[in-house]
């Protein structure tokens, strides 16, 4: 786990720069093209662009809200209200800067008569100024195109139908990139934008071999195990070797500290014997990496996602 996921970081020049700084109008997209992410301008009058200027900004202050404390983010930490989790700018989202810092008309524009079809992922806007940009993105996702739907919308004292391609704004916003980082909160919305599986590598297959081969693990058929290590238990197997955690305690405190959490690990040999099933891998894991502890009142065996080390 990283060692640096509770520091502090000292802020951008946002707080002193945020009421003078000029701001970007053009609203991008980020679509996801046979499997590539790319850049579109979404055509908006000078009155809309107005309007969005103001939308982003207000959602900015929201996410920013009662933020004290930035953290690395090493794929298993959920964030309190008062941080922000944040990673470098992995490749395929350099496409949010080029948008912003090019020339308008050099981007190309969404198809918009084929709205619905362009694999919209994200909507953003740049806000620059004193020789930094700052992105401001929205998770897109495909309830927000109204089309789709029998809408009514009311001209000259009547409802008629809507007809033309229309889509709404999200509420919030699911990062910013700026200083060479996205900062963001839910690394579910995220992912659903960027591709992270450089930033938080999960087990490939040698290292799932490595962690089934250790001396202190007997397990019959290797790839039996392979097959059952599941998405979830390559992170955790991916952890467990991260931290050392076979190396660092002997089996029988393994054995003795799992059954107080209400979990039997089966021995043999002294070694500790995987099991079987997917689920039952995944409970042996979770324990290994701290996942699974008692209530300290209710004596309640619980699982958790988010480590956090006590002050």
């Amino acid at each position: 786990m990283s060692e640096n996921r509770g520091s502090l970081r000292a802020f951008s020049s946002y707080e002193l720069t945020r009421e003078t700084q000029p701001t970007s109008a053009n609203l991008f997209a980020a679509c996801r093209i046979k499997g590539k992410l790319v850049a579109k301008r979404v055509p908006t009058n000078a009155e809309v662009q107005g309007e969005l200027i103001s939308i982003f900004r207000g959602q900015e202050d929201m996410f920013r809200e009662g933020v004290t404390t930035e953290i690395d983010f090493d794929g298993s930490w959920k964030p309190d209200e008062d941080e922000l989790l944040f990673i470098p700018v992995p490749a395929e989202a350099e496409i949010f800067k080029e948008a912003v810092d090019s020339n308008t008309v050099s981007v190309d524009e969404i198809e918009t008569q084929n709205f619905a079809e362009e694999g919209i992922k994200a909507l953003f806007m740049g806000i620059s100024g004193k020789g930094e940009t700052r992105i401001l993105v929205q998770r897109f996702t495909s309830h927000q195109i109204l089309d789709r739907k029998f809408l009514l919308h009311l001209w000259e004292n009547a409802f008629r139908r809507l007809e033309d391609t229309a889509f709404t704004l999200d509420t919030n916003l699911t990062c910013i990139i700026e200083e060479g980082l996205i900062k963001f909160k839910s690394q579910h919305k995220l992912r659903s934008i960027i591709d992270l599986r450089e930033i938080y590598r999960e087990a490939t297959d040698q290292e799932v071999k490595d962690f089934a081969e250790h001396p202190k693990l007997h397990i019959a058929d290797t790839r039996a195990f392979l097959d059952a290590a599941n998405q979830p238990s390559r992170k955790l197997i991916k952890a467990v070797l991260s931290d050392e955690t076979l190396d660092k305690y002997e089996t029988k405190n393994i054995r003795t500290a799992a059954k107080k959490t209400g979990l039997e690990i089966n021995v043999r040999g002294g070694k500790i014997v995987m099991p079987s099933q997917s689920k039952d891998i995944r409970a042996l894991l979770q324990f290994l990496t701290e996942g699974r502890y008692l209530g300290p009142l209710s004596g309640q065996a619980y699982i958790s996602n988010s480590h956090r080390p006590a002050d």
